[in-house]
């Protein structure tokens, strides 16, 4: 291949990145393999539930709390609501829960799809390496697997000497489960929700927790604060799980996340024309910056949190506007408004 060819393909790859949106400029992540996680626990939390002799209880509870005290107490006394003030019935109900045919197959459920974990420990390790690269003094949690009867998938907890992440196994049993058939009436087992109730999500959804409690709550109670909190949110999740696909970020169907790249100048000034920027009214908006089917007012293919996509985008501006910018930088940056106007964001046409 001669010079002048070489140089021709050149130019016009360059110019095929730099035409893309700007969203899709791919920054490869930093190196994170010298950062050591010394601290790094994973517990199967729930296999060590399951272990408990019914017939023995006393003694197995002790030995269990004497090996993680805040967890155990946490998990028999809050998460499944054991009533503790009599020590006599509360060891008989947990007897009862472990001898439980419901909970045995629910566990064995588990067993099954998780026999394994070493790979989803590995995703969140790296994680936190990320995390650690991008947020120097935050401390790694501790992390445990559980089962609470599908009343709880994620928890974030006081352990001993630093936080907790509690993952609710039962809450990720993927699309072959049928949460409806538990309580078809429950809006937690809707299907917008629990398509995300999967492997893949796993990580994504533990690290979200440490993200939102990095970055605390909005500023305010406007439309543009939650959206740019939320956008932060999703932007620093995008950092620090670098492999992790846009549809799992976003929590979106592959459909739905094509929809909203092809039609962010659409929702954009659909929600500038009808003045959801400065509201206050939470009624009105929710369903734009929260779980929801849909985004109403839209077409249908709209998926319910689109406020957030564009909040994303917003943040995504900012910082390529003000490269100087750190991620913990934009944790202080709190003023939205000022953000949005910094970031110069205005959607292109597709």
């Amino acid at each position: 291949m001669n010079n002048k060819l070489i140089v021709f393909l050149s130019f016009f790859i360059l110019i095929g990145v730099l035409s893309c949106g700007d969203d899709e400029v791919k920054i490869p992540p930093p190196d994170v393999n010298h950062i050591q996680i010394s601290d790094f626990k994973w517990v199967r939390f729930d296999q060590e539930v399951a272990k408990l002799n019914p017939d023995n209880i006393v003694e197995d509870y002790t030995k269990l709390v004497g090996k993680y005290p805040i967890m155990t107490d946490l998990y028999f006394k809050r998460l499944l609501e054991i009533p503790f003030e009599n020590q006599d019935t509360f060891f008989h109900k947990i007897s009862q829960i472990l001898k439980a045919p419901a909970v045995k197959t629910v566990q064995d459920t588990i067993d099954h799809f998780y026999a394994n974990t070493n790979d989803i420990e590995s995703q969140i390790r790296k994680s936190c390496q990320y995390l650690k690269y991008f947020f120097p003094k935050t401390i790694t949690p501790n992390f445990y697997t559980i089962q609470t009867e599908f009343g709880f998938q994620k928890i974030i907890f006081p352990d001993i000497d630093k936080d907790a992440i509690g993952i609710g196994l039962d809450l990720f049993l993927g699309e072959g489960f049928d949460y409806k058939y538990l309580d078809p009436r429950n809006e937690s087992f809707s299907d917008y929700l629990t398509r995300s109730y999967n492997k893949d999500h796993i990580a994504k959804k533990a690290m979200e927790l440490l993200v939102i409690d990095l970055i605390g709550n909005p500023p305010g109670k406007r439309f543009v604060d939650l959206i740019i909190n939320n956008g932060k949110k999703l932007y620093i999740l995008e950092k620090i799980l670098p492999s992790t696909s846009d549809t799992v970020i976003m929590e979106f169907s592959k459909n739905q996340m094509e929809w909203v790249k092809s039609n962010e100048l659409e929702m954009w000034s659909f929600f500038l024309d009808n003045e959801f920027l400065y509201s206050t009214n939470s009624l009105k908006f929710n369903k734009y910056t929260g779980p929801s089917p849909n985004s109403p007012g839209m077409p249908l293919e709209a998926p319910g949190g689109s406020g957030n996509y564009i909040g994303l985008q917003i943040v995504k501006s900012f910082m390529r506007r003000n490269p100087d910018k750190t991620l913990e930088d934009l944790l202080e940056f709190k003023d939205a408004q000022k953000l949005l106007e910094l970031s110069k964001y205005k959607p292109k046409r597709r």
